[in-house]
C-alpha cells in the first residue's frame, strides 16, 4: 500500500530542500473542481501556524454567488476552516521563482477532516477502500478546446460565438502529426512545466477538430491522480496564455463538433495484484466483474460529479463516442465502461462518462467506492452490451442531482454533507442557468426574425 491516505500535516521544514523559498502557494479544490488558494510568506508558513480559509468559499459559484445552505447563511458567521498542506505534494511552481505550490486538505477547527472538503472527503474514501486491503490506481485522459488569443478570438469570446474564434490549426485530423507544428512550442513547455510540477504527461496528441487537443496523464494512485488532474487545468491555462492561446473544458463548445471528455482509467490493487486480472485477455476476474458493476452503480447515481454543469449534457449525443447508454463491453469506445484486458499489470476499466469538466476528486472518490462497495456486496454485473435495466442515465443536471441526493451509496462512502451540499450546488447551477437563458435573446432568434417580421 502507498502511504498517500495518511494525515496531512504541517512540515514546514520540508521548504528548505527548494532552497530560497519567499513564498509558498497554498492550493486547495473547491466544489466546482477548480484549485483556490492563497500565497503566504515563507516566514509564515515556517511558523508551523494554522492556514485559515473562510469555510464559505465551498458554497460559492464559478462567479463566486453564493448558493443557500448552512455554511452561507448568515447565521453562519462566515467563520474558517483550516487548510493542512500535504508536503509530499510541494513543487517548485513553474515560471514563478522562489514559490513553492503545496496542496492542502480542509480541516475543521478541531482539526479533524473537514467532511464538505473534495479532497479530504477522496481521503476517507481511499482510506475505507485500504482497510479491506484495496488501492486504486487511477489514470485521467482530458480532451481540451484551444483557440488563438487574438483580437478577432477576443471579440467572439465575449460574444459567446465559438465559430469566430480562431483554431489552432485548419486541419480536423486526429493524430495528426501535421497539425503538431501549429503548436508544437507550447506543447513543449506544457510537457516541461508539467512534470516539474508533478504532472508526467504520458501522451499528448491531437483530437478530431481544429481546435482539440487530448493529454493523458501518468496513473497514479487515486488521491494523487486527483491531485495531478486538478493541477492540470490551472497549469495548462498558465502555460498557454505564455503562447498566445487559451484554452476551454467546456464539455461541449460547438453542437456541429466532437465535445471534450474527461475519461477515468481506473484499477485496483491488492496484495501487489491488480484484482481485475482474469489470466487472459477479454476476461474479468470475479473481483473484477463486481467492481464494473458498482462503476455502473456510480455512473448513473452520481451523474453531477461526472457531468456538473447544465452544458455537460450537450455532449451526449449518438454518433460522437459520449456514452448515452449505461453498459459496459470489451475495449469498446462507445460504451459507459470500457474493459481494457490486454495484460494483467495494464487490465482496467476506463469511465467514459465524464466530460471534461468533472469534478476529479468527487469523481474518482465515486468510481472508487461504487467499485469497492460492488466488490463486497458481490454486485451482479450485466453483460457486456446490455444496457443496465432500469438505470437510464440523466440527460440534464437537475436529474442528475435529484439521483445524487437519493444515492445511499454515495451517502455512506462519501458523507450525507458532501453529497447534500454538492446536490444544492448544482441544482443552484440549473437555476441560475435558466435565469441566464431567460434574460437573453438568442442569436439565432435575431437571424431568423429581425429582418422578417
Amino acid at each position: 500500500m502507498s502511504d498517500q491516505s495518511r494525515p496531512a500535516s504541517m512540515s514546514p521544514s520540508e521548504l528548505e530542500r527548494f532552497g530560497d523559498v519567499t513564498r509558498v502557494r497554498v492550493e486547495t479544490p473547491d466544489l466546482n473542481g477548480g484549485l483556490r488558494g492563497k500565497y503566504l510568506s515563507a516566514d509564515k508558513v515556517r511558523s508551523g501556524k494554522g492556514i485559515p480559509i473562510t469555510e464559505v468559499y465551498l458554497a460559492a459559484t464559478v462567479d463566486d454567488d453564493l448558493f443557500d445552505t448552512a455554511l452561507s447563511a448568515e447565521e453562519a458567521g462566515n467563520g474558517d476552516m483550516l487548510l493542512a498542506p500535504d508536503w509530499s505534494t510541494a513543487r517548485a511552481m513553474p515560471g514563478e521563482p522562489g514559490v513553492v505550490a503545496v496542496l492542502a486538505d480542509g480541516e475543521t477547527k478541531g482539526r479533524e477532516r473537514h467532511p464538505m472538503h473534495p479532497r479530504s472527503v477522496l481521503r476517507n474514501v481511499v482510506d475505507r477502500a485500504a482497510s479491506h486491503g484495496y488501492e486504486g490506481v487511477f489514470g485521467v485522459e482530458f480532451e481540451f478546446t484551444v483557440f488563438r488569443d487574438d483580437p478577432d478570438s477576443d471579440r467572439a469570446r465575449r460574444a459567446g460565438d465559438v465559430p469566430g474564434m480562431t483554431r489552432i490549426s485548419r486541419s480536423n485530423q486526429c493524430y495528426s502529426l501535421t497539425r503538431w507544428a501549429d503548436f508544437g512550442e507550447f506543447a513543449t513547455d506544457l510537457d516541461d512545466s508539467a512534470r516539474a510540477y508533478g504532472i508526467p504527461i504520458e501522451m499528448m496528441m491531437t483530437e478530431v477538430g481544429t481546435h482539440h487537443i487530448e493529454a493523458a496523464l501518468a496513473p497514479a494512485p487515486a488521491l494523487q491522480a486527483a491531485d495531478m488532474a486538478t493541477r492540470f487545468k490551472v497549469l495548462l491555462r498558465q502555460v498557454a496564455q505564455r503562447h498566445g492561446f487559451f484554452v476551454s473544458f467546456m464539455a461541449k463548445v460547438n453542437l456541429a463538433e466532437q465535445g471534450t471528455s474527461g475519461h477515468l482509467h481506473q484499477s485496483l490493487w491488492k496484495d501487489g495484484k491488480n484484482v481485475f486480472w482474469g489470466g487472459k485477455s477479454d476476461t474479468l476476474s470475479e473481483e473484477g466483474r463486481h467492481y464494473a458493476a458498482g462503476a455502473l452503480r456510480v455512473s448513473h447515481e452520481c451523474t453531477a460529479f461526472f457531468a456538473p454543469w447544465p452544458n455537460s449534457y450537450r455532449r451526449y449525443v449518438p454518433g460522437f463516442f459520449a456514452p448515452v447508454a449505461l453498459d459496459w463491453g470489451w475495449d469498446n469506445r462507445t460504451t459507459a465502461l470500457r474493459a481494457i484486458t490486454l495484460s494483467e499489470d495494464s487490465a482496467r476499466f476506463e469511465n467514459r462518462r465524464g466530460g471534461s469538466d468533472f469534478h476529479p476528486y468527487l469523481a474518482i472518490a465515486a468510481c472508487l467506492a461504487g467499485g469497492v462497495d460492488g466488490i463486497l456486496a458481490s454486485e451482479e454485473l450485466i453483460e457486456p452490451g446490455a444496457p443496465v435495466p432500469g438505470r437510464e442515465l440523466p440527460q440534464d443536471l437537475a436529474t442528475a442531482a435529484a439521483l445524487l441526493r437519493k444515492s445511499e451509496l454515495a451517502r455512506e462512502w462519501l458523507g450525507d454533507d458532501v453529497v447534500e451540499l454538492y446536490a444544492q450546488s448544482r441544482e443552484h447551477e440549473v437555476q441560475a442557468y435558466a435565469a441566464l437563458a431567460a434574460a437573453h435573446i438568442p442569436r439565432w432568434e435575431i437571424q431568423r426574425y429581425f429582418e422578417i417580421v
